[in-house]
């Protein structure tokens, strides 16, 4: 399109023109017009009016032609302003982006490690008492939440508060106060609360302890806190400070951390609190059970000790792992549980059974399960209870499952009560030899018995020393009493937010807890006895899990990122904790956490596309951007665009200074970023030089952008034709 000047001159040349041709061709035309000389001088009068008209209208039409294109003009100026601004504010929320996902993603790395610090040195921990239990659990929770300057932690005992430690706070001062627990903000509520008073309200402190209290514990500008609870029953509290001083606020991942350590902390409670009752009181309940059952069925006297201790030598003659001996142990002993819902004229009845009787006898599996299911203690060998008559052919009951799909410890049980029973004497038949039993176990090998179990089982009793009364077991030992140590957190293991697994010495997983079990989908008697490898472990992961493995062999640990896979075969990115613990009986094991980090493989995503995007952005050929250290001037980075503009290739541009470009006086630079600021724009209206020596006139967006914590100038040069340059000119 023609410039101004250009339209100028072209309506004056049209206008001259018209003029001459008016002057030499007009009085013709009026006379072949006119037809007389009369009325060709009336025409000849109103000639020049005819001229000015013409050249009037032919003058407007050039003229709004001239107009509209320069609104057109403008309006193209003005949607390229917008598209800089937009990719501007773009490029903008990217660098944003980019700094937010980094911060992220070292804050929750942090925080990560710390937390499996904490839970893979539990090993070390088994000696700990409660107060240094919490403790530590206090110092670990002030290392990990960044806002909080201090914090303290304390036990309610009898109604009354007792101060255990504190971080930043006098906890000498505090070991001395006796303060009712209702003088705690919220004591008797469960959640996370803030407070400006430390958690507690002051106003109920007793007067003599108020002084005392003031003076142990620094100013504060907030406390976050949450009680720890054991049954419902609020036993202690935790809590964090900001310092009066600071600008910090408590964050709500702070409070989903600091939940976190109030679990492990009623964890450790309620292990610690219960454990050793709960050996030594289900032991006792369990055997009063039994013999109320002997009682009620007079054939089962002696029955169910018999059945357990059979069954646990045979499982230990399987080099099952301690935890497997125990359970099948236990299991023995409560199989028959469910005959006490059986009527006892059925149960003790001399003759044959009816049909209908039959049927309710066969129940009893299933009711002996469904009684167990509900024991915190011994749920976990329900299963072995309902389908301890199940056959390996398929022909048991109650569900007709057959071979591999009973679990083992039901195939154990199997056998030795099968045995037991042929043994002992009933109503209708004399008890069986010796020779006799074997022979019937042979016999029923592969159709009613697993033909490993029966094996094992015939090897244990053709022994010399073999006795129905010697059992794999010490007197001591009780349902709860699994491979780990007496001080062992049990409950801790239970509620942790990781996958957790117990290895034997073979690498046999001996104890799971419900976070794996949900992590890979799996049932736990799905992955008990199970090595490790044939588990969650895929193919191409077998060498690194065996390097694994022979790490933790030599007593070191095992710290890295890897993926194994569910049930289903999907893979689950994971990062892998593995280290020795010494098992009941001083044997050793191996503990490993598995904590899926699906959430920080997807932060690291988002961060690296993020990266892809801004650099499909910056690498075009069409958009001239630089890179600028605004402390130097220095270039540091440039687009092919640029190298394409300027006719530098990228090394040539970086050694630079923008100076060596920018062809205005440091006077006319500073004018002109005088100008832009005044006018609260960002575009700079500059001349660059090129490699040939040739100026250009160039219109420059610069906005800050941060990298590497150093904040840079990145600029976007747009090249401006003459016509352009002249109506920014008019503009600004």
């Amino acid at each position: 399109m023609m410039n101004f000047l250009k339209e100028e001159k072209k309506i004056i040349f049209i206008y001259i023109l018209l003029g001459f041709a008016w002057i030499y061709f007009s009085d013709t035309l009026l006379y072949k017009l006119a037809g007389n000389s009369e009325v060709f001088r009336i025409l000849q009068s109103f000639k020049g009016t005819f001229y000015v008209l013409a050249t009037a209208v032919l003058l407007y039409l050039l003229i709004k032609r001239y107009v509209d294109n320069l609104k057109e003009q403008k309006e193209e100026l003005n949607a390229l302003n917008e598209e800089l601004t937009a990719y501007n504010e773009e490029l903008l929320a990217m660098n944003e982006e980019l700094d937010q996902s980094l911060d992220e993603l070292n804050e929750m790395n942090g925080k990560f490690i710390s937390m499996i610090n904490l839970v893979s040195d539990l090993d070390k921990q088994n000696n700990l008492d409660q107060d240094q239990f919490l403790s530590r659990l206090l110092k670990q929770a002030v290392k990990i939440v960044p806002e909080a300057d201090y914090g303290k932690v304390y036990l309610i005992e009898d109604g009354v508060c007792r101060f255990i430690d504190a971080v930043g706070h006098d906890i000498e001062i505090l070991k001395n106060l006796k303060i009712d627990q209702k003088s705690l903000f919220h004591y008797d509520e469960r959640g996370i609360f803030t407070s400006e008073q430390y958690s507690i309200n002051l106003d109920k402190i007793p007067r003599k302890y108020q002084k005392d209290f003031k003076k142990a514990l620094k100013e504060i500008k907030d406390s976050l806190f949450i009680n720890i609870e054991v049954n419902e029953k609020v036993v202690g509290r935790i809590s964090l400070d900001i310092a009066a001083a600071s600008s910090a606020e408590f964050r709500d991942t702070t409070k989903k951390v600091l939940q976190s350590f109030a679990m492990l902390a009623s964890s450790f409670f309620a292990f610690k609190r219960f454990d050793k009752l709960q050996g030594k009181f289900t032991k006792e309940l369990i055997s009063s059970i039994i013999r109320i059952l002997e009682i009620y069925d007079s054939y089962t006297k002696g029955h169910s000790e018999n059945v357990a201790n059979l069954a646990a030598n045979v499982a230990e003659k399987m080099g099952l792992s301690r935890k497997m001996v125990v359970d099948t142990y236990w299991a023995g002993m409560v199989h028959d549980i469910g005959k006490l819902l059986v009527p006892v004229n059925v149960l003790n009845k001399k003759g044959k059974l009816t049909e209908e009787e039959y049927q309710l006898i066969k129940k009893h599996p299933l009711w002996g399960s469904q009684a167990l299911a509900n024991s915190a203690v011994l749920k976990h060998i329900s299963k072995y209870i309902l389908y301890h008559h199940e056959r390996w052919d398929g022909n048991g009951y109650p569900e007709g499952i057959e071979d591999k799909e009973i679990p083992l410890v039901s195939q154990i049980i199997a056998v030795a009560d099968s045995w037991d029973a042929m043994r002992s004497e009933r109503s209708y038949r004399k008890p069986l030899s010796k020779e006799e039993a074997i022979a019937e176990i042979e016999n029923n090998k592969g159709s009613q018995f697993s033909p490993e179990v029966a094996d094992r089982f015939l090897e244990l009793v053709s022994t010399s020393d073999f006795s129905i009364k010697k059992t794999a077991l010490d007197s001591s030992s009780g349902p709860d009493s699994v491979t780990l140590n007496e001080d062992y957190f049990e409950y801790l293991f239970e509620e942790s937010a990781e996958g957790i697994v117990v290895l034997d010495s073979k690498f046999r997983i001996i104890k799971s807890n419900k976070y794996f079990l949900d992590m890979f989908d799996y049932k736990r008697y799905e992955v008990l006895d199970k090595h490790i490898k044939d588990v969650v472990v895929p193919g191409e992961k077998s060498k690194e899990t065996d390097r694994f493995i022979e790490l933790v062999k030599n007593g070191e640990r095992v710290n890295a990122r890897t993926f194994r896979e569910n049930s289903s075969g999907e893979k689950v990115e994971v990062s892998v904790q593995g280290f020795p613990i010494s098992l009941a009986q001083g044997k050793t094991g191996y503990y490993i956490i598995y904590q899926d980090i699906s959430e920080f493989k997807d932060l690291e995503r988002k961060y690296f596309n993020s990266q892809q995007k801004y650099r499909a952005l910056f690498e075009n050929e069409d958009i001239i951007i630089l890179i600028i250290d605004p402390e130097t001037g220095q270039i540091i980075d440039a687009n092919p665009a640029a190298e394409n503009f300027y006719d530098w290739n990228k090394a040539e541009l970086k050694s630079k200074k923008i100076s060596e470009i920018n062809v205005l006086s440091p006077a006319e630079v500073k004018a002109e970023m005088r100008n832009a600021r005044a006018n609260d724009k960002n575009r700079f209206l500059f001349k660059h030089r090129l490699a040939s020596g040739e100026i250009k006139k160039v219109e420059v967006y610069s906005q800050p952008i941060k990298f590497e914590e150093k904040e840079y100038l990145y600029s976007i040069v747009h090249e401006l034709k003459s016509k352009e340059a002249k109506k920014l000119e008019l503009i600004n």
